[in-house]
């Protein structure tokens, strides 16, 4: 009997012990993110569950909080993901038709798809139609610039790009890649085959005539290293994150590698990648100033007509162009606008509102001379002629955020003028400016 009891009690013991490590297991497998929203808030938690149609979070709240991927625009993984989860034998790189991009540290290519070996995907075997180009030597500064003007061209042939014997630079051959080798690239120019020594080859670019039409994959895993493949759904599995990648295979992918998903794609346009309908300027000076004019071309501007000065997109107008700065938080997109302008957007009642950050960026922001008044720009926004927003941004204040309805909007117009008597330092940005597509259906 005693052998018996204690044979049930060391089941039992065993039987625990697997359950709190199931528990531990699955407490382990959390792991911090901050998810963005369309509404412009965010959410701070622990992935609890990612489906294809939710993700749950484990916050301060008593039950977890289910936020709709309908709803988000981007998940943050706030853990130390960087290059250093990348391979060092990851030196190669795939480039796919739909801005996908993956180190890799093998490649090899049939006249039908591209296969490739990655320590953060795994095997990969992407049709060929689905690539845009192969780099098949590690990357060096000095061949930065040319390799991506290459990456550019409007080929309708493939490219084979080789480096120049005297080590000066890139150079290439127009013609037909029938496949990889190991050690030869079989290479048709002008009907003669050329067996390319794969050694001297830098890479290729495919022909674009024979790339086939992306689908809106809706979805971009970003991982270490900056790297960034479109999918088109993802799910949480016991610490990994399984998606389908857009050329329709499915990737299982070591959370700790991921630094962001994006569900941007169809859902925000960047006000700074759109076009304006009109861009106006009515002075570089307040008018109250006219007769101590700065700027030769001010009178030119006073029609509204001058192409002399323009806005500024995702940089501050001046050399070098630093990125645009408000505050210490540097922002890669977003508009930098002088007084006193009228900038129209043509929106066509296809967006739902506008998030955006507003203030005098940091390059101007702190330049008032001591004692002056600190500088302050007046921004306007009109929705079909009505005011929407009016405020006077002192710097060097803290930035405003904007969080404004534009449903049924056609036209959006931004008036930048400036706020008191001097034109100094009047440099506005708006940041992060982004419409949100509305979806309603209506």
């Amino acid at each position: 009997m005693i052998l018996a009891d204690t044979r049930i009690g060391l089941t039992l013991l065993e039987q625990n012990l697997i359950t709190a490590a199931k528990i531990l297991a699955l407490t382990l497998s959390l792991i911090d993110v901050r998810v963005s929203m369309l509404d412009g808030n965010s959410i701070e938690g622990e992935v609890v569950r990612l489906t294809a149609e939710e993700i749950l979070l484990k916050t301060s709240a008593e039950l977890p909080v289910s936020v709709p991927l309908t709803n988000v625009i981007d998940v943050a993984f706030l853990h130390s993901a960087d290059s250093s989860s990348e391979s060092a034998a990851d030196v190669l790189e795939i480039g796919l038709v739909d801005g996908s991009e993956m180190s890799v540290s093998e490649i090899a290519a049939s006249a039908s798809s591209v296969t490739a070996m990655s320590a953060v995907f795994g095997e990969l075997n992407i049709p060929r139609q689905a690539v845009r180009f192969v780099r098949l030597q590690p990357m060096m500064d000095e061949f930065a610039a040319e390799w991506a003007s290459f990456l550019q061209r409007d080929n309708d042939k493939d490219l084979l790009i080789v480096s120049k014997r005297d080590g000066s630079g890139l150079d290439f051959l127009a013609g037909v890649v029938s496949s990889i080798g190991e050690e030869k690239v079989p290479f048709v120019r002008d009907g003669d085959e050329i067996p390319a020594p794969r050694e001297r080859i830098f890479g290729i670019v495919f022909a674009k005539r024979d790339q086939a039409t992306v689908p809106d994959a809706g979805l971009a895993v970003r991982v270490a290293g900056g790297r960034s493949v479109s999918a088109i759904t993802a799910t949480l599995e016991t610490g990994n994150v399984a998606f389908e990648a857009s050329w329709g295979q499915t990737l299982t992918v070591a959370m700790d590698n991921i630094s962001a998903m994006d569900f941007s794609a169809g859902r925000i346009h960047y006000l700074s990648d759109q076009e304006p309908l009109s861009e106006r300027y009515y002075g570089l000076e307040p008018f109250e100033q006219l007769e101590n004019n700065l700027f030769s071309a001010d009178a030119e501007t006073r029609t509204g007509l001058s192409g002399l000065w323009r806005m500024s997109r995702d940089c501050f107008p001046n050399n070098g162009k630093p990125p645009l700065t408000l505050r210490g938080q540097e922002y890669s997109k977003g508009l930098c606008i002088f007084p006193r302008a009228q900038i129209e957007y043509a929106l066509d009642g296809r967006y739902s509102r506008l998030n955006a950050i507003v203030g005098v960026d940091d390059e101007v922001a702190f330049n008032q001379q001591k004692g002056r008044p600190s500088t302050t720009v007046e921004l306007r926004i009109e929705a079909d002629g009505a005011e929407i927003f009016r405020q006077i941004i002192v710097a060097p204040d803290e930035p405003t955020p904007l969080d404004l309805k534009l449903s049924g909007v056609n036209t959006l117009s931004l008036i930048v003028d400036f706020g008191d008597e001097s034109s100094t330092c009047d440099y506005l940005d708006i940041v992060n400016a982004r419409l949100i597509v509305d979806t309603s259906g209506k």
